[in-house]
Parts: C-alpha cells; sequence; structure tokens
C-alpha cells in the first residue's frame, strides 16, 4: 500500500481509517525486534512502545503532521524509537544514561512535545476503561475513529444516529465526571 494512500484513509476516517489502523499496526511489527535489542529492551516493554508508536503515527497522519520528507516507514522507525526510549526513561532512570544520544531533526522534536498530551490521552483511556465497554465503543468509534452517527448507530446496535448521539454525550458526561472525580483522589 501506497504512503498517500494510506494518508488519504486516515483522512477519511470511518471504517477505512479503522482498516488502515489495523493494518498499520501489523505492518511495522518487523520493527519490534530491531528496536528490542538495540535498547536492550524486554519484550513487554517494547510492544508497549510499538502500540504506543502506532497510535501516535496514526495521530500524526491524520492531522496532517507528516511533509511526507521521508518514507512513512522512515518516520514511523523514529515515532517507535522515540516511543521505547520514553518507555525505558519511565522504568529506570539509570538505564536510560546507557542509551546513545541522538540528534533530533524538528519534526522528532515536535514528537517529543506531544509526549506529555499522549500521556493525559494515557489516563483518559484508563478512565475509559472503567466507563463499560458501550460507551468506551461509542466515544473510540466517534472521537478516534471518525465514524459517523449513522455509523456508530449500526457498529452499537442503536435504533438511530439520534440514539447514537444521546449515548455519545451521556458517555461524554460520564467520562468527565470520572476524570474530575480522579482528579480530586490524586
Amino acid at each position: 500500500m501506497e504512503d498517500l494512500e494510506i494518508i488519504e484513509s486516515l483522512q477519511h476516517g470511518g471504517k477505512e481509517k479503522e482498516k488502515i489502523a489495523h493494518f498499520l499496526f501489523d505492518q511495522y511489527q518487523g520493527y519490534i525486534p530491531k528496536v528490542k535489542e538495540k535498547l536492550g529492551m524486554n519484550q513487554a516493554d517494547a510492544q508497549d512502545a510499538y502500540a504506543d508508536a502506532i497510535i501516535k503515527l496514526i495521530r500524526q497522519l491524520s492531522n496532517g503532521a507528516f511533509e511526507g520528507k521521508s518514507k512513512l516507514s522512515s518516520y514511523f522507525y523514529s515515532i517507535f524509537y522515540n516511543s521505547s526510549v520514553d518507555v525505558l526513561r519511565k522504568k529506570s532512570t539509570n538505564k536510560i544514561k546507557e542509551l546513545p544520544l541522538q540528534e533530533f531533526d524538528q519534526r522528532e522534536q515536535a514528537l517529543w512535545d506531544i509526549v506529555d498530551t499522549e500521556e493525559k490521552a494515557t489516563h483518559v483511556m484508563l478512565v475509559m476503561n472503567q466507563m463499560g465497554g458501550s460507551c468506551k465503543k461509542i466515544l473510540v468509534d466517534w472521537a478516534f475513529y471518525g465514524f459517523s452517527m449513522e455509523e456508530i448507530a449500526q457498529r452499537s446496535s442503536l435504533r438511530n444516529a439520534e440514539s447514537a448521539r444521546s449515548m455519545k454525550y451521556k458517555c461524554i458526561k460520564k467520562l468527565r465526571d470520572l476524570l474530575s472525580d480522579k482528579l480530586f483522589q490524586s
């Protein structure tokens, strides 16, 4: 599949975005052993970093941040490598001292700048797991995959788009309440 075709499918949203997300997840798994060995990571950490990198790649491609100055595979590798370094940093400050320092271009530096946002997104996803499957599915289909209300109604076995819209708002309210409860508990 060509890079441009992947990007256009992601930006279209809906079923195409979902299909491409699964394709991308499978596409670059060959990088896991390479980065794992290069950074001395265990398998679980490498897989976590890989999943994070795929999410970051999809977000970057969807919002037009990828400028096409390199191949998509090279772009993903830099995201994956940086995500792996981030996982290692979180696990142990001593291990990061052993990692080779790398020069970052502006694009890669911009990716580092969104790490804080990614951590917040991870927190939101953890809270969404507490909400139950139907709310999580509706919110992910709407916010991440970009499905229309009609498609969400079909995918969630709801009567119509208005029912999906109503459920979406209830789920958003529930998410806000859970997030505010977590903030006060911290």
